[in-house]
């Protein structure tokens, strides 16, 4: 396995065969093929929570 990316938006990239696998925290989070749909999953999946995150903390300020 050859690892393509050390930290792409907090996930290790690694080609393995024609795969490539997106690793965070020691799991496999993606396996696709090409590159670009791993780079492109990691992306929507890192804006989904970023605006999950955001949505979620907007509802728990007090509103004046």
């Amino acid at each position: 396995m050859k690892t393509i990316y050390e930290n792409y938006r907090g996930f290790k990239i690694h080609k393995d065969d024609s795969t490539y696998k997106a690793i965070q925290a020691d799991q496999i989070m993606f396996a696709q093929s090409p590159l670009s749909e791993v780079l492109d999953s990691i992306d929507h999946y890192i804006d989904v929570t970023e605006s999950t995150n955001t949505a979620h903390l907007t509802s728990t300020l007090p509103q004046n």
